[in-house]
């Protein structure tokens, strides 16, 4: 508790004109690593994506740590093809337990449009996908994709 409020203090201190100066430099977190808030699955604690299947539909998902909720994501997903919603973007929330994920989706940013309930077993998150009326469910299997790294500009030609 001492971590996540030191880092509140020195902000509420700074803004109001007022220098604080920390006594063991080893307490403060740094401003990435307090950017979500703490996960107990450290699986979840970064940005991370998916790719995969729900039903016949091939999808891409993007989650990351809520910055205010424990034990808590947000992101979102797209169906290759624009198949559901046109391309567009689905907005995902919900909360991790141990291996467990249980998420809400909306298509329009406010109604709930559909529920994710899955589990995490070697960097694969498999489980069943189910509407807002309980009419349609679908399974689904999302495996992590790598995290990817900037490509680099060569400065020579061929």
């Amino acid at each position: 508790m001492r971590l996540v409020l030191l880092p509140l203090i020195l902000f509420s201190e700074f803004a109001s004109g007022l220098t604080v100066e920390a006594q063991d430099k080893t307490e403060l977190v740094s401003p990435v690593a307090s950017r979500f808030a703490p996960m107990a699955n450290p699986f979840f604690a970064r940005e991370i994506e998916f790719q995969g299947r729900m039903g016949d539909d091939k999808i891409r998902m993007h989650l990351q740590p809520k910055t205010e909720d424990r034990d808590s994501v947000e992101g979102s997903y797209v169906v290759a093809g624009g198949k559901r919603n046109q391309g567009k973007k689905i907005f995902l929330a919900g909360e991790v337990s141990g291996n467990k994920l249980s998420m809400e989706e909306s298509e329009d940013g406010v109604d709930v449009s559909g529920q994710w309930d899955g589990e995490l077993k070697d960097n694969v998150i498999r489980g069943i996908w189910q509407s807002d009326d309980g009419k349609v469910s679908k399974e689904f299997v999302l495996e992590l994709l790598p995290v990817s790294k900037k490509p680099t500009k060569s400065r020579t030609s061929k």
